[in-house]
């Protein structure tokens, strides 16, 4: 198993499944019939601004094998579609190495993904899922403060030398869009670039780098 799953497993269960299932030929497990779907506001304005700009400036790190992918997706899909800042901090930017892609989706319920992006030893993952999964009765009410735009994204770094094998640091964080999905981001540092999954202020700056790939509002 990579380092890159066993990244994906420790913080990721929900997405280390359809990924472990993926590799080894297997069908993902199927999702529970009670399991409710987050609303997408598909008239956001950077879900407009992506589909006015979609022809004359489409993204660069999308390959036409994932495009087919990701076009059946029933969220928008987020990522970098350029390298973040940390990879010029662990690499310098001209010696990054380039970018390796593994895309996870479920094409009977694609309504998650998962996008694994490795430069060289340093892994970025990014992954979002609409589905809400919930144990209480249906009728519960359930009180959800509005989210906060200006609200900072908490990180989490987390010594992955918890887990055999691994080594190094993982840091993590959400952002919250369209209006209240949660897309995570989760960096792996390895013992020699560890540093960065400490400096929150770097991390939480990269994410301006974070982009609309795709995104199909339904017809």
């Amino acid at each position: 198993m990579t380092k890159t799953v066993r990244a994906i497993r420790f913080h990721t269960a929900a997405a280390l499944a359809a990924v472990m299932a993926s590799g080894l030929g297997l069908t993902p497990p199927p999702v529970s019939a009670a399991a409710e779907n987050l609303e997408v506001d598909w008239s956001d304005p950077e879900i407009a601004k992506f589909l006015r700009e979609r022809t004359t400036r489409p993204p660069q790190s999308v390959s036409a094998e994932d495009q087919a992918a990701l076009s059946r997706l029933r969220l928008p899909v987020i990522a970098f579609d350029r390298p973040p800042g940390v990879v010029g901090r662990a690499f310098g930017v001209e010696a990054a190495p380039k970018l390796q892609r593994e895309l996870v989706t479920d094409p009977d319920n694609p309504v998650w993904y998962t996008i694994v992006d490795r430069y060289g030893d340093l892994v970025i993952t990014v992954d979002a899922d609409l589905r809400i999964q919930r144990d209480l009765p249906a009728d519960t009410k359930i009180y959800t403060p509005p989210p906060s735009a200006a609200a900072e994204p908490q990180i989490d770094v987390i010594d992955a030398n918890v887990e055999e094998g691994m080594e190094g640091l993982v840091a993590e964080y959400s952002v919250r869009k369209f209006p209240d999905i949660p897309y995570r981001v989760t960096i792996e540092c390895t013992t020699a670039t560890k540093q960065l999954c400490t400096d929150k202020a770097a991390l939480l700056r990269d994410r301006e780098a974070l982009q609309i790939i795709s995104a199909r509002p339904p017809q």
